[in-house]
């Protein structure tokens, strides 16, 4: 279990630690060889794949050997945007910012910073997937409206098949 060290809501958009996680993101971040990228939500877990959901959708795709094809971003408050490489870094491995706690100069900003991070990535991903909680996707559509359309799976435990499919679908897998 990893130390909390950062908790609260909107204020913790503008804290340093977090700035300067998000700039490492949009500036060191090699978006890499992948060409399609998957975006699921936070979760209250930290690192995210101690979270139950976060696992099982891990161990599926290795499962399936989908690791290779898609990028996994976690969109989430007040991040933003973590790779799944980098979720034992400081600070997303050590903050708790409870969504409900996020208000309207909080959304702003993330909306803002998410769709600045969604220019830099569509000249990378051909293909977005959202496997994300209603309140995550709504922030997804709207910091991508007018610059891709994600494919959206309904967002469940159940509709884990649903994901599986629409991934290797989009891999190329005829079955």
């Amino acid at each position: 279990m990893t130390e909390i060290v950062l908790k609260g809501g909107d204020e913790l958009f503008f804290h340093e630690d977090v700035i300067q996680f998000y700039n490492r993101v949009m500036n060191e971040w090699d978006l890499g060889s992948k060409n399609k990228a998957l975006l699921l939500g936070c979760s209250p877990h930290k690192p995210y794949s101690h979270s139950f959901m976060h696992r099982k959708i891990i161990a599926m795709i290795r499962k399936h050997e989908l690791d290779n094809d898609f990028q996994q971003y976690i969109i989430g408050e007040p991040l933003v945007v973590c790779p799944r490489e980098w979720e034992n870094e400081y600070p997303a491995a050590h903050y708790d910012f409870p969504p409900e706690k996020m208000g309207k100069a909080g959304r702003q900003v993330f909306v803002s910073r998410l769709k600045k991070f969604f220019n830099k990535a569509i000249n990378r991903y051909t293909i977005f997937v959202c496997f994300a909680p209603n309140h995550h996707k709504k922030i997804i559509l709207e910091a991508s409206k007018d610059i891709f359309e994600p494919i959206l799976v309904p967002y469940n435990i159940y509709k884990l098949p649903t994901l599986l499919d629409t991934l290797k679908r989009l891999r190329g897998d005829f079955y």
